[in-house]
């Protein structure tokens, strides 16, 4: 089980997913959080839509049971949450503030699991092995950016070019296809 748990938790999906179980669980108790407390996991899970969607569903020939899990986990669940919490959640005086305390959860998951891909090899995201795929010279352009796009850059010397790829989704998905996930 602690094993199992280990594993899960290498992934934002499942700590995102966490978060949302836990305002939802606090609003089946009758408890409504404060309107601050419920954009975080908002944030969180349309991140995990945003980037898979974006970085890593391309190539993925699912079938069954792993089919429904992935739409669950990516799709239907992000979905249906930030509907929910547009529409029935109170909003109250959301500041510029709660974004930064709430953008501090994807960082701190981002520096973790780098430094835990550092001690065990295995990095959840092909985005976050900034020693493996990218090349040994590579420094990451940053954990996340608006959408959760990051990017290696080499040094070679041509900023320019950097940019250029750094901003070019196909290369990451040409990226992810290449990875071995497992190890």
């Amino acid at each position: 089980m602690v094993g199992a748990l280990w594993i899960d938790y290498r992934f934002f999906t499942i700590w995102a997913h966490t978060l949302v179980g836990l305002v939802c669980a606090a609003i089946a108790l009758g408890r409504v959080p404060p309107h601050w407390l419920t954009a975080g996991p908002a944030l969180a899970i349309a991140l995990v839509a945003g980037v898979y969607h974006a970085l890593l569903a391309e190539g993925h020939n699912l079938t069954g049971l792993d089919l429904v899990v992935d739409a669950m986990l990516h799709s239907v669940v992000p979905a249906g949450f930030i509907l929910f919490w547009m529409f029935a959640l109170p909003k109250g005086r959301l500041a510029w503030r709660d974004l930064l305390i709430w953008s501090a959860y994807s960082i701190v998951y981002s520096i973790s699991a780098i430094v835990r891909g550092t001690f065990d090899g295995v990095y959840p995201y092909f985005f976050l092995d900034v020693g493996g795929y990218w090349g040994r010279g590579c420094r990451p352009l940053g954990c996340r950016t608006g959408i959760g796009v990051s990017s290696g850059w080499r040094d070679n010397g041509d900023l320019r070019a950097q940019v250029r790829a750094a901003i070019n989704l196909r290369k990451f998905r040409v990226a992810w296809q290449g990875c071995d996930l497992i190890g």
